[in-house]
């Protein structure tokens, strides 16, 4: 197995995408998550609560999608092959399952996130203008 540095050609345009979409659109207050732990006895203890905002859970939902679409990328640029191959690959589905119900659970679609993000881009490109940086887009839409 190759320990050649990931090249940020192939990696970096859909790694910048979500980062993008997550500091522009996530960064509204108000979420918060409920679950029970399990005790050092094995028994269930009492609910807990973590408070935190949507934008926290955009970027847990964008991670997970990143680091799902990154372990499956590198399956053929390593050459792996039989148990490490399906090893990165079913990490990849749980990785994914995990970001469906957060982001299920706060009505995201990553998906049409990053397709918003790409016609931005794009629009930018066109107009040769670089677009708003994340600072900028973030005053405005807090602006109304």
């Amino acid at each position: 197995m190759s320990r050649e540095p990931l090249p940020a050609a192939k990696f970096e345009p859909s790694t910048t995408t979500t980062v993008e979409i997550t500091e522009i659109d996530g960064m509204e207050p108000g979420a918060i998550l409920c679950f029970t732990d399990v005790g050092k006895s094995g028994q269930l203890s009492e609910a807990k609560e973590l408070y935190t905002c949507y934008g926290d859970l955009y970027v847990i939902v964008n991670a997970l999608r990143d680091y799902a679409n990154l372990l499956e990328s590198v399956i053929p640029e390593w050459g792996l092959t039989g148990f490490h191959a399906a090893t990165y690959e079913l990490h990849a589905a749980r990785c994914r399952k995990i970001a469906g119900a957060y982001a299920a659970a706060i009505g995201y679609d990553y998906d049409k996130a990053v397709e918003r993000c790409e016609r931005r881009r794009a629009k930018g490109e066109r107009d040769n203008d670089t677009g708003m940086d994340g600072l900028e887009a973030f005053i405005r839409k807090r602006e109304r």
